[in-house]
């Protein structure tokens, strides 16, 4: 690290990733990791399974030791610091309660370990359980509790312990899917009261999508892009990004910018810029989000599909099509008029609205 950046970290408020490293044996699971959280920022780290997301949360908790690079917590090297000493609390897929304390003591359980006070263990206890809807669980054990309640008191025993920075390993991935919703909400309202930093870990781009300030996309070890939630889905860096994030998926569809226009499956469709000049005669991959394909009109370009699957959820349809060319897409429809199984349908796109990737998966525009 230069002197530079050595005195930029030092004086952050947040969380400073200064160029690190992790690697077991000789398999590298993080490589020149750089990031800076701002305090009280919502960081989400999200990525297909093995990217190394839940490793970098566990070396920011000193639970893993850090190859190379240094970690800045408040504008102090934590790099070697004991976990305890760190100023952070974190919240693990599995709730990790004690099945013969009460809930109380859960949440209290690391203040004691501690030696606090037992007037200042009751009243932080009592002051989290009320932010958590818990009050009335106090004298429950675990057994008694259902999964979301139990969720919340492992959240209410980070709380007590007032941490600098919360990090969240797959909090929710043990809970149905309306519990997951509720918890959802719950944490999103739990920031906005504390205003502590987090930092929270998922294979759920929904999760990403609805709780973050920033997302950070990870891949095979290394950060793909930092951004907002509307800038990861609406400006993604490369292919990779505009294919990972977005329910239902981006569609892809592979063509060649030919002679200043895109030739695919026999059609052309207007270039959009000056792509052409830019980057020649090429293939390409067309990304186009299932909300911008929409049924031709007479006499335009369009791409012959036939209609394999229409997915009605009542407040939306999705209607998947095979294109002639052996594309799959998928289209926003409208609930008002839903093709039928086995239909041909025409489907175009605005070149305004599409994403443009070169074979590497790099984006053209």
């Amino acid at each position: 690290m230069s002197d530079q950046a050595q005195s930029a970290a030092a004086t952050a408020r947040g969380l400073v990733l200064d160029g690190i490293f992790k690697g077991f044996g000789s398999v590298d699971v993080l490589k020149d990791i750089n990031l800076t959280v701002e305090e009280g920022e919502f960081i989400v780290f999200v990525g297909p399974s093995g990217c190394g997301k839940s490793t970098l949360l566990r070396l920011i908790a000193g639970l893993e030791e850090v190859s190379e690079g240094a970690i800045f917590i408040g504008g102090r090297d934590v790099t070697d610091v004991d976990p305890a000493e760190r100023g952070i609390a974190m919240v693990f897929q599995s709730y990790a309660l004690y099945p013969h304390l009460s809930v109380a003591d859960n949440m209290g359980f690391s203040l004691r370990m501690a030696g606090r006070p037992k007037t200042e263990i009751v009243a932080k206890v009592e002051a989290a359980a009320a932010k958590l809807h818990l009050t009335p669980l106090l004298d429950r054990r675990p057994a008694q509790l259902s999964g979301g309640q139990r969720q919340r008191v492992a959240i209410g025993r980070a709380i007590v312990r007032d941490p600098r920075i919360f990090l969240f390993d797959e909090p929710l991935s043990n809970l149905d899917a309306e519990l997951r919703i509720e918890m959802r909400i719950e944490i999103a309202k739990l920031h906005r009261q504390l205003g502590n930093t987090m930092i929270y870990v998922t294979h759920d781009q929904t999760e990403a999508m609805t709780l973050a300030d920033r997302i950070v996309v990870l891949r095979a070890g290394s950060i793909e892009q930092v951004g907002s939630p509307a800038a990861i889905y609406g400006d993604p860096d490369n292919l990779f990004v505009a294919g990972f994030i977005g329910t239902p998926k981006i569609n892809l569809i592979p063509a060649v910018i030919d002679g200043g226009s895109l030739l695919c499956e026999g059609h052309r469709f207007a270039l959009p810029g000056d792509l052409a000049v830019r980057h020649g005669n090429q293939p390409v991959k067309i990304g186009v989000r299932p909300d911008l394909l929409r049924t031709a009109i007479d006499g335009e370009p369009a791409l012959e599909a036939e209609v394999d699957v229409v997915e009605y959820l009542g407040d939306a349809a999705f209607v998947h099509a095979q294109t002639a060319g052996g594309a799959r897409v998928v289209r926003k429809a409208e609930r008002s008029r839903l093709p039928q199984t086995g239909e041909k349908v025409r489907l175009a796109f605005d070149a305004a609205g599409v994403f443009l990737f070169d074979e590497a998966g790099r984006r053209l525009r």
